[in-house]
């Protein structure tokens, strides 16, 4: 007790100190546990089910000659996961099959609900281990059965208790058989409401078989987790006796496999990268805070040496000592926690887009030992250290030594600040350059005042009432917009398939709508007509021009009228590929249409003039452009938490170089005093002190621009397309300007001291 008595007093004595150390660690420490608590966030993927350690996802890859390499997909055919349960009696307990909707509209009476939708088989539950709260999951067999999560349930009755109620979907009555435990977000299988597979059969809303049809996922329930490699080893050869085509007589093959569900996240490419990436920063930040409060401290030994001599002089050990510091330090982190605390509080919502977590998940139970990990490190580091360094304090006649001593360490702190200072600006100067060029990249089309909906009910009678709208400038049927990643299609010759394109069904407005540029020919007019990409052109065995050839021998094959500019089809994290645009209407159910200026008052007017006339319909017309930019929000994202850290690292460093400083310019006095009274101007004494500054800046800033080149130049390396090319020059502009802010800092404080008498400082000696 008599211990923190003292602490207390001495906190007191020095409030001008532990106000900067204060203000040090609360940014550290708000920045540095929300980035970490974010690289929690995304390693506790998948763990609500039951057990995720023997659930499996069924995963496959296409391979082949002429074949475009693709990326690992979850997209497997319908019967893959009944297959591999039948095949392996011994290693698995159940199997599911779903097939996400991406009609997700529920209707009870006039009333329209949105919920994720997932088409389901009776082993779902029991494969996935989720639990069910209500009703009977052997119900799903039957057509026309849906289940819903405990929140949707409430959401639309207002209670769970909803086994025999329906709801209408895509214009069935479906009877609601039962309710499951909701499902949070972070997890890849979390649907609101499930629809019986046998719905699907049914009303043939997707193909189900081997020979096509790949819009299905598969998940398996293991009877121990140590099955998978044994299950990998051989599942090929079960696959291969159904798949209707291979690599010899098709061209092209599908290798299949399963993977923990723990690990389908954690090892995904866009997850390790923002892993990787945000732990830079954590780690910087918190490591600047620490350090800095180190660098207070040690600036303060001369001051405080004295203070700690009396405490041994009166009994205290070095073990005493060091547990007095200790408690400062642990008193000063709490009062940081708690401003950090407020600061979460009141920035819940800025947070949350800078995070893309809500609060209340990015600080779950399962979760909080991560910011307590952190919390203490941080305390170890800014404890231990000047701990340490005042319990070696003797009694007697140390100051002058210690302060010579401690000028190397204070050094070492400041040159970590600054090079950390410099890595992350130059992160974050990149970042901002690459999401401008994202932004005005040219995507081969545009979707400037273009807004579009699905249309569920008679498309003659919606068109013909929209185009006689005022504020339409244009409209167009497609099956898909732009710019959200086609289906494919496989590009057949004599009966072996040369490559897989993308393709869109569209009418004769699409083109012109989105400014598509058609760079020979001419654009679609009726069914049998198709538009080809430049990439197609050149990987089909074509001599002389397109115009006039079969595009292929498969169902969306047709003859080619035209050729257009290749355009970015899923965003510029993807390269482009060949793409097809057919001319079939009876596929088309978007309507997209261009509005004229004021586009925010035409779209309010569109959508009143759709509520009026469809009132049972619900057709609601989004903005095109921001689901564009949406696609690149966790660019963004990063940018904004390297502005963050940039921000709060940039302020640490200047108020742990303003210490520095005045610590110099107190220790030097006398020497500043002696040369000025030699005929020593302001100037060269803002020099000397510049020039020794600069000497410890200069090699540190290099060193941190060189490893945020490395750094941009990987984080570049996930995008397709000429965007940023990072060159040496703007390396040079990083680290002239954080040398700059450095002089500037370093002329402002020593300022005074350059101009005084000094009569002053010899006097006060």
């Amino acid at each position: 007790m008599r211990q923190f008595y003292y602490t207390i007093r001495t906190l007191i004595r020095g409030k001008s100190s532990n106000v900067v150390k204060i203000i040090s660690l609360t940014l550290g420490l708000f920045v540095g546990i929300l980035l970490f608590a974010r690289i929690a966030y995304e390693y506790s993927w998948n763990t609500v089910y039951e057990d995720p350690s023997r659930l499996a996802v069924i995963k496959v890859k296409y391979y082949g000659s002429g074949v475009e390499s693709m990326k690992e997909s979850r997209i497997v055919f319908g019967p893959t996961a009944a297959a591999i349960m039948e095949a392996f009696p011994d290693e698995v307990v159940s199997a599911t099959t779903t097939c996400l909707l991406w009609d997700q509209a529920f209707n009870l009476g006039a009333k329209e609900f949105q919920a994720l939708t997932e088409v389901v088989d009776t082993l779902f539950f029991r494969t996935m281990g989720i639990p069910v709260t209500s009703g009977r999951p052997e119900e799903l067999a039957a057509p026309d059965m849906m289940f819903l999560s405990d929140d949707m349930a409430r959401q639309i009755f207002g209670t769970t208790e909803v086994v025999g109620r329906t709801l209408m979907f895509r214009g069935v009555e479906f009877s609601v058989r039962g309710t499951y435990k909701s499902i949070g977000n972070n997890n890849y299988m979390r649907p609101e409401a499930v629809v019986s597979m046998a719905s699907l059969h049914k009303y043939k809303w997707r193909y189900y078989g081997w020979d096509g049809g790949d819009s299905y996922e598969g998940y398996i329930r293991l009877k121990n987790k140590d099955s998978v490699e044994r299950i990998n080893a051989r599942i090929d050869a079960v696959i291969e006796e159904y798949v209707p085509f291979n690599l010899e007589e098709y061209g092209f093959g599908i290798r299949a496999y399963i993977q923990n569900i723990l690990d389908v996240h954690r090892n995904n490419p866009d997850v390790k990268r923002i892993v990787v990436n945000y732990t830079f920063l954590a780690i910087a930040i918190l490591l600047i805070a620490a350090l800095n409060y180190v660098l207070i401290a040690i600036s303060s030994l001369a001051r405080r040496a004295k203070g700690v001599g009396v405490h041994k002089a009166n009994g205290a050990t070095g073990s005493q000592v060091f547990s007095l510091f200790l408690w400062e330090t642990g008193i000063l982190i709490l009062f940081s926690l708690l401003l950090v605390a407020l600061l979460i509080l009141n920035l819940r919502g800025p947070i949350e887009d800078w995070i893309d977590v809500q609060v209340v998940h990015l600080f779950a139970w399962q979760t909080l030992w991560v910011p307590a990990s952190i919390v203490l490190l941080v305390f170890l580091l800014a404890g231990v250290i000047p701990g340490r360094m005042f319990s070696n304090i003797p009694v007697t006649q140390v100051f002058r030594r210690y302060i010579n001593r401690n000028s190397s360490w204070k050094r070492v702190l400041l040159f970590v600040q600054f090079a950390g200072v410099a890595f992350v600006f130059g992160v974050l100067v990149v970042l901002f350059l690459q999401y401008k060029q994202l932004l005005n990249y040219d995507l081969g089309y545009s979707v400037k005042n273009v807004a579009t909906a699905t249309i569920r009910g008679n498309k003659d009678v919606v068109r013909s009432m929209v185009e006689n709208l005022p504020m339409v400038e244009n409209l167009s049927f497609s099956m898909q917009g732009v710019g959200i990643g086609y289906s494919g299609s496989g590009v057949t010759i004599g009966g072996r398939m040369l490559f897989s394109t993308r393709f869109n069904s569209v009418d004769e407005n699409f083109v012109g709508l989105y400014g598509i540029r058609i760079l020979e020919g001419r654009n679609i007019q009726a069914p049998g007509e198709v538009l080809v990409n430049k990439i197609y052109v050149g990987m089909m065995p074509w001599e002389g021009s397109a115009l006039g050839r079969v595009s292929s021998e498969h169902d969306v094959a047709g003859t080619v009228v035209g050729v257009i500019e290749d355009i970015v089809d899923n965003g510029l994290f993807t390269e482009k590929k060949p793409l097809m645009l057919t001319y079939l209407p009876d596929w088309n159910s978007l309507l997209n249409v261009k509005l004229r200026e004021p586009f925010e008052q035409s779209l309010f007017a569109l959508n009143k003039a759709m509520a009026e006339a469809f009132p049972q319909t619900n057709i609601v017309f989004n903005p095109e452009e921001p689901r564009i930019v949406e696609k690149y929000n966790s660019t963004r994202r990063f940018r904004d938490s390297a502005g963050a850290a940039f921000i709060a690292i940039l302020l640490i460093t200047l108020m742990g170089l303003i210490g520095y400083i005045n610590d110099e310019v107190q220790r030097r006095s006398k020497e500043i005093a002696i040369r000025k009274v030699n005929g020593a101007e302001a100037w060269s004494i803002l020099l000397l002190l510049n020039k020794e500054i600069l000497w410890l800046a200069v090699p540190a800033v290099i060193l941190g621009t060189s490893c945020s080149y490395f750094v941009g130049k990987e984080w570049l390396a996930q995008f397709s397309g000429d965007l940023l090319e990072l060159s040496v020059p703007l390396y040079i502009l990083i680290s002239l300007i954080i040398l700059i802010v450095i002089t500037i800092c370093v002329i402002v404080k020593a300022w005074k001291i350059a101009n005084e008498n000094p009569v002053n400082s010899i006097k006060s000696e």
